[in-house]
């Protein structure tokens, strides 16, 4: 029975900045917090952060959040959590880092990932784990660490995600939900626990590992936490939640089996809810557990909201502005370039290209450029190689899936006066934005809802608050559909001039 009373507290650590919001059972947000940092790249294709800023972030986040007006800490009934998938850090026996956060856009392990895949197969584990043999996954970050770092690999005690760092003063132990083990490459996602031959792959022990729990699962608040001066009730439920990606699906109201959400922020990805763990024979799509009955399949565009920044810090003015004054500004330039760009392609590949081709050897390429175009035709060129990437994906999932409509837009370009309609034309399907606009955060917020007994379905009481409908334009299909066969032509252009280049 649905209990309209109830209200939590969600916190999100993404890439860029930590956010922390309260929710009621409704979907209502009464207080919100947001803290922004960044990421350090020591060196070609690695990306960390500083966990123990991170974790102090995510806490000063919380803090902030209670103390707003409509927060009311004693009504606070949970706390649940949505987290940046792929992270690594490893820890000491003390329990203090030994490296810095590895991130999921960081590409380090490709060598290590491409061994692996010649030990174990083309397939290698993603029968099994859902996970192809990528550098993505904390899997060839390990054996990357056991390689290049063998001291530091033989002082860690555990590996853990960014989650576990900052939950574990919370909750008093190492846990992991299930959502977020299974993105490590080491996780069957029939069993719900660890895989024996990726251990082995990986070179650890189970017992380096955190505990794999349900992220419906809920734990008591230690006492000595460092939420102990916000004002929280003693018996206040923590919920570790799941990964940003299929907390985004949930948050957005694409939480049917068959409903599909692609989120646009740093990075991009679109996802569709299924019942049953679903792999494909070529491993195209990764499948990462939801609940312990739900599960999201589904491929991750890495270059979208960060080439975004990179193009308007270096070619649109935009130098030192944050996310949304850059994307602002790339907005304006590519809204007055029509669909197409006039024959501008861009390969958005400045870190390493996951789905849907899954080849590190990939590089940004900008083509078709003349003296008459300008920063406005690459700006638009670069959302449509998101889209066409996205293309792919989508009939790639429609095979094993069937798909409804419309499909869900979220993320921070979710915002953007192009993008949805932009989508919607190149994927030749409606495309909606949900009135909130949030969607990992709200999904951490509903689990906490569910695990709580508060709502019935693994939506708010209020259902989905349906925002915009972006109908595809037929006028324009057959420019967007020689668009897409013109770009997918230059990326096996490209893949093929890498290829004998680098002699792979």
């Amino acid at each position: 029975m649905t209990n309209s009373l109830a209200r939590v507290l969600a916190v999100d650590i993404g890439t860029s900045s930590v956010r922390a919001m309260v929710f009621d059972a409704n979907g209502k947000i009464a207080a919100r917090a947001r803290i922004c940092y960044g990421t350090v790249r020591p060196a070609p294709y690695f990306e960390e952060q500083d966990p123990d800023l991170v974790r102090a972030e995510a806490f000063r986040a919380i803090a902030l959040c209670l103390a707003e007006p409509g927060a009311d800490p004693g009504t606070i009934d949970a706390i649940a959590f949505s987290s940046q998938f792929y992270s690594l850090i490893a820890v000491g026996a003390d329990e203090r880092p030994l490296t810095w956060n590895i991130l999921w856009s960081d590409g380090r392990a490709e060598k290590q990932a491409e061994a692996l895949k010649a030990v174990h197969g083309p397939l290698g584990l993603y029968s099994r784990t859902g996970c192809q043999m990528n550098s993505i996954y904390p899997l060839a970050k390990i054996v990357w660490l056991r390689e290049a770092m063998p001291g530091v690999f033989a002082q860690a005690a555990r590996f853990v995600s960014i989650k576990e760092y900052v939950t574990r003063p919370l909750i008093g132990t190492w846990a992991v939900d299930h959502s977020m083990a299974s993105t490590t490459g080491l996780l069957d996602i029939r069993t719900h626990d660890w895989d024996t031959a990726a251990l082995s792959a990986a070179g650890i022990e189970r017992g380096q590992l955190s505990r794999p729990v349900s992220g419906l699962a809920a734990f008591p608040l230690c006492t000595g936490s460092p939420l102990r001066d916000c004002g929280l009730r003693p018996d206040v439920k923590v919920f570790l939640g799941a990964g940003d990606g299929p907390l985004a699906n949930l948050g957005s109201g694409a939480s049917g089996v068959g409903a599909v959400n692609i989120d646009l922020g740093t990075s991009g990805a679109a996802r569709c809810i299924v019942d049953a763990a679903t792999t494909d024979a070529e491993a195209n799509l990764w499948c990462f557990c939801l609940t312990d009955r739900l599960w999201a399949y589904g491929g991750i565009v890495t270059n979208v909201g960060n080439s975004y920044q990179w193009l308007a810090s270096n070619f649109g003015g935009a130098a030192g502005a944050n996310d949304d004054e850059a994307f602002a500004a790339m907005d304006r330039h590519a809204a007055a370039v029509p669909s197409g760009s006039d024959g501008v392609y861009m390969l958005p590949y400045l870190r390493k290209a996951r789905a849907p081709h899954w080849d590190g050897r990939l590089k940004a390429t900008i083509y078709g450029l003349t003296a008459d175009h300008g920063v406005g035709h690459v700006a638009r060129a670069l959302l449509e190689a998101v889209a066409y990437d996205l293309r792919t994906i989508i009939a790639i999932m429609a095979r094993r899936v069937a798909i409804h409509s419309p499909i869900v837009l979220t993320g921070g370009l979710s915002k953007s006066p192009i993008m949805g309609q932009l989508l919607a034309d190149i994927l030749g399907r409606p495309v909606g934005t949900p009135a909130s606009g949030e969607g990992s955060i709200a999904g951490a917020a509903i689990l906490a809802l569910a695990g709580l007994g508060a709502i019935d379905t693994l939506a708010f009481a209020g259902g989905a608050h349906e925002g915009r409908l972006f109908e595809p334009d037929p006028s324009i299909a057959d420019r967007y559909d020689r668009g897409y066969r013109g770009y997918t032509r230059l990326v096996e252009a490209i893949r093929t001039l890498e290829l004998e280049e680098t002699g792979l």
